[in-house]
């Protein structure tokens, strides 16, 4: 059980937001912050969260970064949270934990909504110290810190509510500005904490579908959404509301859409489509998984000759692998870009097959396998 103490040159602040019955909302019941590797899966150990009476450090909440308006605690037994979240509201939330003892390189972020503490309704991990942050599926933590499923996702649907995560980040400790007052002081020892935020936005819900699931970039999707004002606009983004549009669209006298468009250019992993109603301020969301793929160029080749595997929807960064397969080679390496795309040229093997030959690219850090197909004549 975590013991804490607040300095008095601070006021003690209880959370006020009255919901109003005339607006759909939702409610954030947990939140844990946790040690993550480079992929977002649970490491190291550390655990902080708004669960009291357990063995982990307790995660404090405040309205502002000097803590001058906390949310919960000072004690372990007011370490819970239950707040209401309306729809067209923002809030920025400012965490602390007590410092762990290693350091991963890695965090991450699970929220809980509605008192469903066992399943995360949102799950993302960044590096520490940074800003950047992507949606987690892997091996993550329900608020009690035992095993389970990441979301895989920045967004959560209930009570014709969406939330969506705008910005998330968590630092080691540090002297001011960064942990502004060390409001939260650990007994023993008054050393700063660990600090970050993360900000919320709840929009009121409209119907958004894909025709698939997953697919690489490019791949040819029909989008369809419903329930958003009749004849108004709707912008269509990945990964954030506020992202320039990839497509704009016009509902119809029901308020509905459907349209084919191709998939962006993402890298390996989930990712998220938006559509926004530019009138009603409604908003539409639907989660897409990006896989790899390669595109030979020219398709048509002969033993000895050159063509180039243009990979697609591989992990931003990473070294790419590429092997012939059949019989099995090694032909060279690409790097992937931000975007998770890269290039190579390759020559095609003399002992190569007549016919359809499959070229592989397997990526280093993510595992995924993109496959090409080439012609041998």
């Amino acid at each position: 059980m975590t013991r804490l103490r607040f300095r008095t040159c601070l006021p003690l602040a209880a959370l006020l937001l009255a919901p109003l019955p005339a607006y759909p909302q939702t409610t954030l019941t947990g939140a844990m912050q946790f040690s993550t590797n480079s992929t977002g899966g649970a490491s190291g150990g550390q655990v902080w969260n708004t669960l009291g009476g357990d063995s982990y450090f307790d995660l404090w909440l405040a309205l502002s970064a000097d803590a001058g308006a906390p949310v919960n605690g000072p004690a372990d037994t007011q370490a819970g949270i239950a707040i209401p979240l309306e729809t067209g509201d923002s809030y920025t939330f400012h965490i602390f934990g007590q410092p762990g003892c290693c350091d991963t390189g890695f965090n991450g972020l699970n929220l809980f909504f509605d008192g469903n503490n066992s399943t995360p309704g949102i799950s993302v991990f960044g590096a520490i110290g940074g800003t950047g942050f992507l949606p987690d599926g892997n091996g993550t933590l329900t608020l009690a810190a035992t095993p389970v499923t990441g979301s895989g996702t920045t967004i959560y649907s209930s009570n014709e509510a969406i939330v969506v995560l705008n910005g998330y980040n968590w630092n080691a400790p540090q002297t001011p500005p960064g942990d502004v007052c060390q409001s939260f002081l650990f007994s023993p020892g008054d050393g700063p904490d660990n600090f970050g935020s993360f900000s919320l936005k709840v929009w009121p819900a409209a119907d958004l579908s894909l025709s698939q699931s997953s697919g690489s970039p490019g791949t040819k999707l029909t989008i369809a959404g419903s329930g958003f004002g009749p004849t108004e606009t709707v912008d269509i983004s990945a990964n954030h509301p506020g992202a320039p549009p990839l497509l704009t669209v016009s509902t119809d006298a029901s308020g509905a859409f459907s349209v084919t468009a191709r998939g962006p250019q993402a890298p390996h992993g989930p990712m998220e489509i938006f559509a926004t109603g530019q009138s009603s301020g409604k908003l539409g969301a639907a989660a897409f998984f990006v896989t790899p793929a390669l595109v030979m160029s020219p398709g048509i080749v002969s033993p000895g000759g050159t063509t180039s595997a243009f990979g697609v929807g591989f992990g931003a960064g990473e070294t790419v692998d590429i092997y012939w397969d059949n019989p099995r080679q090694l032909l060279g390496t690409a790097t992937a870009n931000g975007q998770g795309s890269g290039a190579l040229t390759i020559t095609v093997p003399q002992n190569a097959s007549p016919g359809i030959d499959e070229v592989i690219g397997i990526g280093q850090i993510t595992n995924a396998i993109g496959i090409g197909k080439v012609a041998v004549r």
